[in-house]
């Protein structure tokens, strides 16, 4: 088998797609390999399909929770069919846009599994290529059921859509995919339990986050913590699953069950010891502050590393390697501020260190949980529980965690967000002028306390 020389190789046809095409573009004889469908798990199986079907969600949402602004409103009916039609529309045809994308763009597209055959050197079918520098960015997929021989969902197996939603629905796991899907179908009125082992939801989030989440969340979803499912069997109709709740016994039945318990990286088919690299124990491959493995020339981004499994880190580290490789930047890559959000019923999002954190570091902090009625438009929402969460140092006032719960919360992170990335002070968010009544005033309601916490604080530790 002769073999094919190029200046790079990207493995992995998701975000990375877009390193490919510039270093394409910029001269360098360039071929992606993706065994799958181009454009990675985030617009044919995750974030964009699901934010999508969200999205019906909270038109149903709005409707039902219209009273509270005194109209009188009724939800006669969700056309399902049409959501699921809509769906699957648009993933319907991201392979192909990304194809024309990487065509237009001077890509050498390689479909198939690779698998490393010597030092960077790599296998696709019946096609031996190699290349000094190798990205690879092969994503992750969900860690699966305990019951494989069982017609369970994952978030893998949700798109595209088949049928109608199921009149019952049980999902197992309490983090952002079993959170999000539940309040989805349980939107469009399926009936819908989720089952957390641990007593907390959203086990990354501040504690005085995710107890407003817990208690607004299961407003709208049956949520059962402290439990495990023991067995799950299925008739052909109907499954009958047995879970300890709080160690108790107990048993409930449904048309579907959907497993959302973790992901794991998508490394076991590429024969990383035959060019030297060793993933560790979860299967992740482990990089350095410029995303560089243990063999130079070899980079891995995205879920793959296991730094961040979030989409934007991941188009974050593509952007870095894009400068690196194709401008010859030498400055390491800084991810010190990754931010993450939820799009549940209610909104978390956050950035930087929760309480808990802060206080396992033995990391001086003042703290601040402020609600939204500051802002007349938070009012006007006719809400009670969003709040806001600053964390911030008291030696400069800089801020060292932002956590909401609210609507809109995504959107109103960025502004944080911005002062952290261009001058880390809490003080730059009081002196900002702010449309009034804007919501954006909640962000500032909770910095002009913080300014005043660190004063306490500083004024405490000089008297004593």
């Amino acid at each position: 088998m002769k073999s094919e020389s190029f200046d790079l190789i990207v493995v992995g046809g998701g975000r990375a797609s877009g390193l490919a095409v510039a270093a394409a573009k910029s001269g360098l004889k360039t071929a992606l390999v993706e065994r799958d469908k181009l454009g990675g798990a985030c617009p044919n199986r995750g974030c964009v399909p699901s934010k999508l079907l969200i999205g019906f969600a909270e038109a149903a949402n709005r409707v039902r929770e219209a009273d509270r602004h005194f109209v009188d409103a009724q939800l006669n009916h969700i056309d399902t069919k049409r959501v699921f039609e809509s769906v699957n529309d648009y993933v319907g045809g991201v392979d192909g846009r990304y194809e024309v994308r990487m065509k237009n763009g001077g890509v050498e597209l390689i479909r198939g599994e690779a698998s490393f055959s010597g030092h960077k050197q790599l296998v696709v079918g019946d096609r031996s290529i190699a290349a000094e520098k190798i990205v690879i960015a092969t994503g992750s997929r969900p860690s699966g059921s305990p019951y494989p021989d069982l017609p369970v969902w994952t978030s893998d197996a949700l798109f595209p859509l088949k049928g109608t939603p199921p009149k019952s629905l049980l999902v197992i796991g309490g983090g952002f995919i079993g959170c999000e899907m539940s309040a989805f179908f349980a939107g469009v009125g399926v009936e819908t339990h989720l089952f957390a082992r641990g007593g907390r939801l959203l086990g990354r989030e501040d504690g005085d986050i995710e107890a407003v989440f817990q208690r607004e969340f299961s407003k709208q979803v049956n949520t059962h913590c402290h439990s495990s499912l023991t067995n799950l069997s299925y008739d052909g109709e109907c499954f009958t699953a047995k879970f300890s709740v709080h160690g108790k016994p107990e048993t409930f039945f449904a048309e579907q069950v959907l497993f959302a318990i973790g992901r794991k990286p998508n490394t076991e088919a590429l024969n990383l010891e035959n060019t030297g690299l060793a993933s560790d124990e979860r299967g992740f491959l482990a990089v350095d502050d410029h995303l560089q493995t243990e063999v130079e020339g070899i980079y891995a981004a995205g879920d793959v590393n296991g730094r961040y499994m979030l989409q934007h880190a991941a188009a974050y580290e593509v952007l870095y390697l894009r400068k690196k490789l194709i401008k010859g930047i030498k400055d390491p890559i800084d991810e010190r501020q990754i931010p993450h959000a939820v799009f549940s019923h209610p909104e978390v999002a956050s950035v930087g260190l929760t309480e808990e954190q802060l206080k396992a570091a033995n990391t001086p902090y003042v703290s601040v949980f402020e609600d939204w009625l500051a802002s007349a438009r938070a009012m006007a929402m006719r809400i009670d529980y969003p709040r806001t969460k600053l964390l911030v140092s008291p030696d400069d006032h800089s801020i060292l965690g932002c956590h909401l719960v609210g609507p809109e919360s995504c959107t109103l992170i960025h502004q944080v967000l911005a002062v952290i990335h261009l001058k880390n002070d809490v003080r730059e968010l009081a002196n900002m002028i702010y449309i009034h009544p804007g919501l954006n005033e909640c962000i500032l309601a909770a910095a002009v306390r913080a300014i005043e916490a660190v004063k306490g604080y500083r004024k405490d530790n000089e008297s004593s």
